[in-house]
């Protein structure tokens, strides 16, 4: 060999020197390199990629070098010595293991969601009578069938009857915008929609046939109970899931039975998952990953829990089920959230030892917070799971050892008939350690797009022989075969778990008021996590408006992809192509940022506090003290779960308007650090500023609270200012009337401090509405013209309830009783009736004395105050604290109705309870099904007549999105009509 020259050994070389030596007609070449900085094996890789990239040039001599090869044959037998090992997948659908279980083990529990459970007998008998009815309606092999359901137990059984039909399962999300629906339906046309009768109103009528799983069953009752037994292709398609497009709409990934299988039993056949075993089911059923959760204990004929989504997101109730669970997958960001919580609350870690298998992907999971689960969870196997739609979620999986130190970017080894391999743009195969384009093939390498074929062409590829899916992620092999994830080729987004395509939202940003352009990025801003950013270029002299335009994407987005950050520019950058630099885009700080505050961290104990309070509630991190609820994402719902915090960690009781007075973390912990908040509670709350429009009143509802109007306030013109009437009090609790006529004369005089002359414009949900009726009165009789007398699910005070209301209650429920009880012995059957109807017998007795009492003491107090406010005495501590609603029944049973109203009202019903309040204190049946009037005794008390309208929803649901657009339509077409 050739003699190569050396470096003088005094000074510095490089870290990495080739030398090339010619000998004869020979090359000879020596790599220098620092033993500090590389091992001897990667030195000896990349001199064999030099070879054989050598061997390539000479070989094909018209190559452009970027296309020769650079792997040996040494690395590519190691490479398919890495490669996932063949399992054997049972050649039947994958409900037929479930149908085993129910024979089997009919008794066995299956699923259970709040106290309802389904036995594995119960849950294949309604799955197949379903079945036999959608086999009747027409569903068969090809049939798409779309399910929008809120959580429940008829979410599986949809899913199951589905397959076993031979139909394809589309889920949709009641919680998306229509507009999003409506793409879904109108790009698979499906038939025949399965849903709720609360949704009837939310899904876009597009489906010719729809059926209420919970109103329309008793169709199905007289259907055989028999499996089905149809013969089923298993390349037939089973469901389709819609993940965000690049063009603005949603593309749908079709997958197979056979995919489904081969998802479900690598995982089962790689994690064990046993009878024993309790699985939580807590992703949104639209994600590809709800079948691994849905399936994964039933297969394996353990049990199923279904979890509401604000279930997931309160971690004192999330801590209390996982009490109860072996097995959970959860995203990394949910993890670092139920941590904390763990943490700051001192939950007894002895009481979450049954869990044995803690899974997490969809995102990096980052080293710190696998370190941390292996310490609070010794007990628990740890996997990290990579994956995505188009190859049915299982396509690595790394198991995080015990002690070694974790890298957050590895994610392991394929599952078994998975097929992994790495590409450079040429799709030559990539040696070891250098990085590529992931490819994956295999078992679970789904069917491509619906009516996307061009864009299936572009993803789904064949290379020699094989059909792969490119991920567009990057990686690489580390030494051990482990797969690490190193970015994107693309700028597609991955958040919180969710894959987003930023074409997607730019495309309704372009849409969104003000906006001329926009481009959208995940940044991090400030200390905060990861979050949505978007990068906004406003129309010329128009100032953006991020309160309108997060409110414009709430109606083309799916709320997780709505941006949670939005930064002005002048233009975007370019490159010298003339195509957006991402790269050069600036990394905004909270100063940056339109309609925020600059950050502000807790300052004391009771700010610390209320900071962990909303960041749980809102789910995002963190938030500044100065941050308004409102526009860092809070909503009346998330309202009621912060209030509920604040008064189990403070132990004092604030009302809901709290957050409209005082918005944000500083000023509410003011309030709570004050011994009185003497001036806390205005009898008039601005709701919704306005401009040159005559304003709208809204009156308090029967607890006294007005935030519940604020989704209304915002739907309605924006010219309209909006405010809410609330109970006058000293502290904001004990109200200080104790007759209807009072309320109403002193809300009148408040409206007159805002609005001295007419014409007004009144409303109220409940109560609330007959007290504006009333305030109409008293301003008739003072010469002011009153417009409109809004009464949103509001009956007359002296309307009677139906007299078989509660009888028929009892029927229905000894009627599902006994219906779901049909499997069990006679005997059986008896004893349990016996014994249920003893322990409703003695409950009755202790509620109606309870009930007896309450109602004297309450009498007592009633009376008390009156006379002490008569007479314009102080009130003693025990007649402080009487809650509005005790004192509004008090002063409804004493109304003695005037002459009708010279006028006619406004009446909207409520038409349909939601499930939506199920687990808290609000009552949300409608009036409609309580009172027997179908006008609730309005029409005895107008002389113009009752103007009606039916709202989708339930009694306070209706005030909710969307339902509360339709309300606020409605209210807007009769306001400008009357202005007219």
């Amino acid at each position: 060999m050739a003699a190569y020259p050396t470096l003088p050994t005094d000074t510095q070389g490089p870290d990495l020197h080739l030398y090339i030596v010619q000998s004869g007609s020979e090359l000879h070449g020596v790599l220098e390199y620092n033993a500090c900085l590389f091992r001897p094996e990667t030195i000896k890789r990349l001199a064999g990629h030099l070879v054989c990239l050598a061997e390539g040039a000479i070989a094909n001599l018209n190559r452009p070098i970027a296309s020769l090869p650079l792997l040996t044959s040494t690395e590519d037998q190691q490479l398919e010595d890495w490669g996932s090992p063949y399992f054997e997948l049972p050649q039947q659908p994958i409900f037929t293991a479930i149908e085993a279980h129910a024979a089997a083990r009919p008794a066995a529990i299956a699923l259970n969601f709040k106290d309802q459970y389904l036995s594995y007998g119960e849950l294949n008998q309604r799955a197949n009578q379903l079945a036999h009815y959608l086999i009747q309606r027409g569903v068969g092999p090809g049939v798409r069938v779309a399910s929008c359901l809120d959580p429940c137990l008829d979410v599986l059984v949809a899913v199951l009857a589905i397959f076993k039909a031979g139909g394809t399962y589309v889920p949709l999300d009641p919680s998306h915008p229509q507009e999003r629906l409506t793409a879904i339906l109108e790009d698979t046309l499906p038939p025949l929609l399965l849903t709720q009768a609360h949704l009837v109103s939310v899904v876009p009528a597009i489906a010719p046939q729809t059926f209420c799983l919970d109103q329309d069953w008793t169709q199905v009752r007289s259907q055989p109970t028999h499996n089905p037994n149809l013969p089923l292709d298993l390349d037939q398609i089973a469901y389709i899931i819609y993940t965000s497009g690049t063009t603005g709409k949603p593309k749908g990934v079709m997958a197979s039975h056979r995919n489904l299988l081969n998802y479900i039993w690598v995982a089962q056949e790689k994690y064990g998952f046993n009878a024993n075993d309790v699985m939580p089911a807590m992703a949104r059923f639209t994600f590809s990953i709800t079948m691994f959760e849905l399936f994964s204990p039933l297969v394996a004929g353990g049990r199923l829990i279904i979890l509401e989504r604000d279930h997931v997101l309160d971690f004192k109730r999330l801590v209390q089920t996982l009490q109860e669970i072996t097995v959970i997958h959860i995203s990394p960001s949910l993890m670092r959230k139920l941590l904390a919580y763990i943490q700051e609350q001192g939950i007894d870690l002895q009481t979450l030892q049954g869990l044995r298998h803690i899974s997490s992907g969809g995102d990096m999971v980052p080293a710190d917070l696998l370190d941390q689960l292996r310490t609070l969870f010794p007990q628990a196997e740890l996997y990290v799971i990579y994956g995505c739609s188009e190859i049915s979620c299982m396509g690595c999986t790394y198991p995080v050892p015990t002690e070694l130190p974790i890298t957050e970017t590895r994610v392991g080894k394929p599952f078994s008939n998975v097929s992994v391999q790495l590409y450079d743009p040429q799709q030559n195969r990539v040696p070891i350690g250098v990085i590529g384009e992931i490819y994956f093939g295999g078992a679970g390498i789904t069917q491509g797009y619906l009516n996307r074929d061009h864009l299936t062409q572009e993803k789904f590829v064949t290379i020699d022989g094989q059909r792969f899916y490119r991920t567009g992620d990057l990686g690489r092999f580390d030494t051990h075969g482990n797969l690490e994830i190193l970015g994107r080729s693309d700028f597609q987004i991955k958040l919180r778990g969710i894959r987003m395509e930023p074409g997607d939202i730019e495309a309704a940003l372009r849409q969104a008021p003000g906006v001329r352009d926009a481009v959208v990025a995940a940044c991090e801003v400030g200390n905060r996590e990861k979050s949505l950013v978007a990068y906004l270029v406003p129309q010329p002299q128009q100032t953006l408006n991020v309160v309108e335009i997060r409110r414009f994407l709430q109606t083309k987005l799916p709320d997780y992809m709505v941006p949670t950050a939005f930064m002005a520019l002048d233009a975007l950058p370019v490159n010298i192509n003339q195509k957006v630099d991402r790269k050069a885009l600036p990394l905004p700080t909270p100063q940056d940022l339109l309609g925020t505050q600059s950050y502000v961290a807790p300052r004391n104990e009771v700010e610390q506090k209320l900071a962990s309070i909303w960041e749980s509630a809102l789910g995002t991190s963190p938030i500044s003290v100065q941050d308004n609820f409102f526009d860092v994402g809070g909503d009346s719902l998330q309202s009621i779960a912060v209030m509920i915090q604040i008064e189990q960690t403070f132990g004092k009781t604030l009302p809901l308007s709290t957050l409209l007075t005082e918005p944000t973390i500083e000023q509410m912990a003011a309030v709570l650090t004050q011994s009185k908040p003497s001036d806390l509670h205005k009898s008039v709350v601005l709701l919704k500023p306005g401009g040159s429009k005559p304003p709208i009143f809204f009156v308090h509802d029967g607890e006294g609270e007005t935030l519940l109007y604020r989704n209304l306030a915002l739907s309605l013109h924006p010219d309209h200012p909006v405010y809410g009437l609330q109970p006058y009090s000293r502290d904001g609790f004990p109200i200080l009337h104790t007759r209807l006529d009072e309320m109403a004369t002193y809300y009148m005089e408040q409206i007159c401090l805002v609005q001295p002359e007419g014409p007004y414009f009144l409303g109220g949900l409940c109560i609330g509405g007959f007290l504006a009726f009333e305030i109409a009165r008293k301003l008739r009789q003072r010469g002011q013209a009153v417009e409109m007398i809004a009464l949103i699910d509001t009956a007359d005070v002296k309307a009677e309830l139906r007299s078989n209301l509660y009888s028929t209650e009892r029927r229905n429920r000894l009627s599902q009783a006994l219906g779901e009880s049909q499997q069990r012995p006679v005997h059986q059957r008896v004893w349990s009736m016996a014994r249920t109807i003893s322990a409703k017998a003695f409950n009755l007795v202790r509620y109606e004395v309870s009930s007896r009492l309450t109602v004297i003491q309450c009498k007592l107090r009633m009376r008390l105050l009156r006379y002490y406010l008569d007479r314009g005495w102080g009130l003693p501590a025990f007649l402080e604290g009487i809650p509005v609603r005790v004192a509004l029944k008090f002063a409804e049973k004493e109304y003695v109705p005037a002459a009708p109203y010279q006028g006619e009202v406004l009446l909207f019903l409520a038409t349909e309870k939601s499930p939506v309040f199920d687990g808290t204190e609000i009552d949300d049946t409608p009036y409609a099904h309580l009172y027997a009037d179908p006008l609730l005794g309005w029409e005895v008390r107008v002389t113009d007549g009752v103007c009606l309208h039916k709202v989708p929803g339930g009694h306070s649901s209706m005030l909710q999105e969307p339902n509360v657009r339709v309300l606020a339509k409605t209210m807007q077409a009769y306001i400008d009509a009357r202005m007219a």
